[in-house]
């Protein structure tokens, strides 16, 4: 799944315990960087039938077995459909038999591209696949958990009094349901992997559920301002929109743009690991040119 990697500790016996019936012994424990949630652990298997993927949740949180089931849901619901994602092997959600919620889920080759050589081809592919996923069938999944901003003193500075005003006007407006389309929740390069110039595999689906298309398409634009640019987010817009043929509803989009808060500049670079130059005060301006220019197009 990952190949930045580090050698990790021996896994603990409840663990070990609950592994063996599906994954029978480990040969190689290794620790797969980037994540924040949740820890997530890469074994191979002694007798050479595939590796996989141990996504294991602190369990201190009253989410993190929610967010195993849904996982697990999801997946489940979209076995079939021919996307390039992880097939569930196992899940544990209250880590009642392995001491933490967890999932386990076979694992895919490949790895973040998070500083590309094209820029502009990269931001197409990542358009076309969000699109491939919007035109599954939507299962029989509950809607995408959401997420709004609290206060956002980052926009006011950057000048314009109205601009803040504008965008939270346009987030808040009414979003039709039966728009609602499958929607991975958390879609953006840090869970796209790459072989060969081409993605070969998108994961982490905790967040997976029925939301506007919007909701996907926004979350993904703010990560690319955040870690590239406003140019970036807007091009991801653009060639979604012609991917999917059709139009994505503003209010979702700039909803979450919105959520863009002070933090990032902390918590980016650990999702970065050192793979990608990171800007972290640059990133609200990036952010509110993203905003600006979204406005701006409507």
């Amino acid at each position: 799944m990952l190949r930045d990697r580090r050698p990790g500790p021996p896994l603990d016996p409840m663990l070990r315990d609950w592994l063996r019936p599906e994954v029978g012994e480990v040969s190689l424990v290794r620790e797969l960087v980037g994540g924040l949630s949740a820890r997530m652990l890469h074994l191979r298997r002694a007798d050479g039938r595939g590796d996989v993927v141990v996504r294991r949740w602190p369990g201190d949180a009253e989410h993190d077995p929610a967010a195993v089931r849904r996982e697990a849901a999801g997946l489940e619901a979209l076995a079939g459909t021919g996307l390039p994602i992880p097939r569930l092997i196992a899940a544990d959600p209250d880590g009642t038999a392995s001491g933490r919620p967890c999932t386990v889920t076979t694992f895919l080759d490949g790895a973040p591209d998070l500083a590309p050589a094209d820029l502009r081809r990269w931001v197409q592919h990542l358009a076309a696949m969000l699109a491939r996923i919007h035109a599954v069938p939507s299962p029989s999944l509950d809607p995408l958990p959401l997420w709004g901003p609290d206060e956002t003193p980052w926009l006011d500075r950057g000048g314009d009094p109205g601009l803040a005003r504008a965008a939270h006007d346009l987030a808040a407006r009414p979003t039709d349901p039966d728009r609602r389309v499958l929607g991975h929740g958390d879609y953006q390069h840090f869970n796209v992997l790459w072989q060969g110039g081409r993605i070969s595999a998108v994961v982490d689906w905790p967040n997976v559920g029925l939301a506007d298309r919007g909701v996907d398409v926004g979350h993904c634009r703010l990560n690319l301002a955040v870690l590239h640019s406003a140019e970036a987010a807007m091009w991801f817009l653009e060639d979604y929109e012609e991917s999917a043929g059709t139009a994505v509803d503003p209010a979702c989009d700039i909803q979450r743009l919105l959520c863009f808060g002070e933090d990032w500049p902390e918590f980016i670079p650990l999702q970065v690991a050192g793979r990608a130059p990171v800007d972290g005060p640059g990133m609200a301006g990036r952010v509110r040119e993203t905003i600006e220019r979204t406005l701006a197009r409507l």
